[in-house]
């Protein structure tokens, strides 16, 4: 999808700075021609260019200069000069009057001068129905066309243009873009999910399947079916040409469409216990209709699939499903056989909603949070049991808050009935994550507990330590015992807190990330809290401008107890980034933050630094090595350190240095530098580095090598190894130092002599 935006952009560019450009889309009916298309109209619209669209027709493909004839209309107002004569007739629909080679040359002038004023685009929709008369004449303005600012953008089925000699493939478009697209003129989230997955991409599939739902489904009222029956002349003309081929080669087809997989031995399993004849799949691909390629086929045409489900009753329908469920019998097929018991079934059915149910746990340990809530909605959907149906909505709504889904939390709370108190804190809880973002009530004492209670009780004591510094009692109840509810991005998040805290900066690095996989929308509360835990270990790593570039444009948005944590990493930044800059110029770089011994461990180095009291900080160390907060306890020592005499100096930056660099902090190594220049340590103790010490011989070579400058085949070349080797080498170095580039290695390791490592193992 990128890709195909970046050619449109560049093409846009090009004939913007006055070279003409080409470009053509194809791709099968439905694939998203015309949306891309609107696409490229608001992107040139936006450049300034001025804009004609032309939409092929199938009945007007004989009507001569018919494309032309809607491309001119815009500029019907200049045809009244003379010199645009020849168009005249073009526009009046006159034509017989018309004279092809004057046209030709005609609107290729009218075109280039046009574009003198200012740049023009030309969009061309469904080239493969205009008419030949006026692809001939387009093709000659493109090919004679060359320094004007002109851009032909065409679409059709065809991969061939007679406009444009760079043709792009259209991929599937997304299916979340596609359901936006439903979703925007009307239909339900839920079912606008379902028309999209259907339609496998196909945006022009996606609205005539939507199209085909009842006011209830496009609601949420009702069910939508697996493949909703679509709607339209096409789909009428396709059911026409397919029962044409007779009721075996319907009924196979029917099987095809509903096992969506494409799995080939399902479909031919699926037949034979269905009575039909199993080379039903091999009539279908010599008709053309699907395309065989080993243990998969596929249908030639996509709008095949939606049309063929339908051509049996639903009973039929269901009864194939049954086959299918029952092809896929082996352990690692369960989603397979899950959702074809689901598509079978007629009412509550135990064997579907527990194949679903482990279905959804399965897809929440893997961090497919979205797909494990709406499985576990749909497995609501078949429990008999008011208990069941509860167990499953509960772990759904787990899963929507923990996904940060607004929209799909408040749809679920209308189905989430609080028959038992366990139901009622979780409505609880999805309420105050609605309105506040974060869900830390405290909740009366004699509530019964149940999964959901355990559960936030637990958060809220992680959340609890962790404000308060404790990363112990934190790791402790983020290890103990796993579930589904457990296995959750919000236990990544906090464990990348915890880790900070302990000095573990690479490996809270590693559980940020995880915690972003999921929280990578910018308006909701834990998407907020995963930038700012990642802004922190920037910092820490010495990349002070990233942080800023990640607190800036979200600060002001930010509730206001985030708001005050981006304030103080902003001043933090600030201070990282100028070792010159004196600390007391940034006090909200020290504002005392949280509760417990965090907060009196801020407090006592903000009162250090703005009252350039030693005892004040001292005591802020003595609280951080007394908690195991190596992090706090080096920062303090380097505050202390500027507000020491010469002599007592060496000796703390001695062990401010020890200390961060164990936790793999890179933010002070320039300000402690300077401090050192002023009471140099030992060589020894200033060239410490306990990554370093981790490198193994080879590891060190390579790092060497690196760092005078050498590429990675120099490297190789130097040292008789391969390309591979080095690069293998460079990633473990990453690792075992907490780096991401040949930069930061550089400067790690030129404060450092070569050293001996007899000792060492490859």
């Amino acid at each position: 999808m990128n890709g195909i935006g970046a050619s449109i952009d560049a093409a846009l560019d090009q004939a913007f700075s006055g070279k003409t450009s080409t470009l053509h889309l194809f791709g099968p009916r439905g694939s998203g021609k015309s949306w891309w298309l609107d696409e490229t109209e608001s992107g040139a619209r936006q450049r300034g260019f001025r804009i004609t669209r032309a939409q092929g027709e199938a009945q007007d493909r004989e009507l001569p200069f018919g494309a032309m004839a809607a491309l001119l209309s815009p500029f019907r107002d200049r045809l009244v000069d003379s010199t645009w004569a020849a168009l005249r007739p073009i526009v009046a629909l006159d034509f017989q009057k018309a004279d092809p080679t004057e046209i030709k040359l005609t609107a290729f002038r009218l075109l280039c001068a046009l574009a003198e004023e200012r740049p023009i685009c030309l969009l061309l929709d469904d080239l493969h129905w205009y008419d030949a008369a006026s692809v001939e004449v387009l093709a000659f303005a493109a090919r004679r066309a060359d320094a004007d600012a002109i851009a032909f953008l065409s679409t059709s089925t065809n991969e061939t243009s007679a406009v444009s000699a760079t043709a792009v493939r259209l991929d599937p478009i997304p299916v979340a873009k596609v359901r936006e697209m439903l979703v925007a003129i009307g239909i339900d989230e839920v079912a606008a999910t379902r028309c999209a997955e259907a339609a496998d991409g196909n945006p022009g599939i996606a609205r005539a399947l939507a199209a085909g739902l009842t006011d209830a489904q496009r609601s949420g009222i009702a069910p939508v079916s697996v493949i909703p029956r679509p709607t339209g002349e096409l789909v009428n003309e396709l059911q026409t040409s397919l029962r044409a081929y007779g009721e075996a080669t319907c009924r196979s087809l029917v099987v095809a469409a509903a096992e969506h997989g494409g799995n080939t031995s399902a479909v031919r399993a699926a037949l034979i216990a269905l009575g039909e004849p199993p080379d039903g799949l091999d009539e279908a691909e010599s008709l053309g209709l699907v395309e065989i390629v080993g243990a998969r086929f596929a249908f030639t045409d996509p709008w095949v699939r939606s049309v063929a489900y339908h051509l049996v009753a639903p009973t039929s329908r269901r009864a194939a499903h049954r086959a299918l469920a029952a092809s896929f019998s082996q352990p690692e097929q369960a989603a397979e056989r899950a959702w074809h018991l689901a598509a079978s079934a007629d009412g509550p059915n135990k064997a579907a909603s527990e194949a679903l149910e482990l279905v959804a746990a399965d897809a929440a340990r893997r961090g497919a949070l979205t797909s494990a809530a709406l499985t576990a909605e749909r497995a609501a959907e078949f429990c008999s049991a008011p208990r069941d149906r509860q167990r499953n909505l509960l772990a759904a709504t787990r899963w929507w808050i923990d996904s940060a889904s607004a929209d799909h939390i408040r749809r679920l709370l209308k189905s989430l009935e609080p028959i038992d108190c366990d139901s009622a804190v979780a409505r609880a809880e999805a309420r105050q994550f609605l309105d506040g973002g974060r869900t830390d009530v405290i909740w009366a004492n004699e509530i019964v507990e149940g999964p959901w209670t355990r559960e936030r009780d637990r958060r809220l004591s992680i959340e609890s330590a962790l404000d308060r510094g404790d990363h112990r009692t934190a790791l402790r109840a983020l290890a103990a015992g796993r579930n589904p509810l457990r296995d959750n991005p919000t236990d990544s998040l906090n464990s990348a807190i915890a880790l900070r805290h302990a000095g573990q900066t690479r490996q809270a690095r590693d559980a940020a990330i995880a915690a972003s996989v999921t929280f990578d929308r910018l308006d909701s509360f834990p998407a907020w809290a995963t930038q700012l835990v990642g802004a922190d270990l920037d910092i820490l790593q010495g990349r002070g401008g990233d942080a800023i570039a990640t607190i800036d444009p979200v600060l002001d948005g930010l509730p206001k107890s985030l708001r005050e944590r981006a304030t103080m990493l902003a001043a933090r930044a600030r201070l990282q980034r100028d070792p010159h800059l004196v600390p007391a110029a940034e006090p909200l770089a020290f504002a005392p933050i949280g509760t417990g011994v965090l907060h009196d461990l801020r407090d006592a180095i903000r009162t250090g630094i703005l009252g350039d009291d030693g005892d004040s900080l001292r005591r802020a160390i003595d609280l951080a090595d007394q908690h195991a907060l190596p992090i706090e306890a080096g920062e303090a020592r380097l505050w202390l350190s500027q507000l020491q005499s010469h002599g007592e100096r060496s000796a703390t930056i001695t062990l401010c240095r020890a200390g961060l660099q164990r936790c793999g902090v890179r933010a002070w190594d320039q300000r402690v530098d300077l401090l050192a220049h002023s009471s140099p340590a030992p060589a020894h103790d200033r060239r410490a580095d306990p990554g370093l010490d981790a490198l193994s011989r080879a590891e060190f070579r390579v790092a060497e090598a690196v760092a005078s400058g050498l590429t990675n085949r120099q490297v190789a070349a130097t040292l008789i190894i391969s390309v591979k080797t080095v690069d293998f080498h460079l990633q473990q170095m990453y690792r075992k130092l907490g780096i991401r580039s040949r930069t930061e290695l550089a400067v790690r390791m030129t404060n450092f002599e070569p050293r001996r490592q007899e000792n060492k193992h490859d």
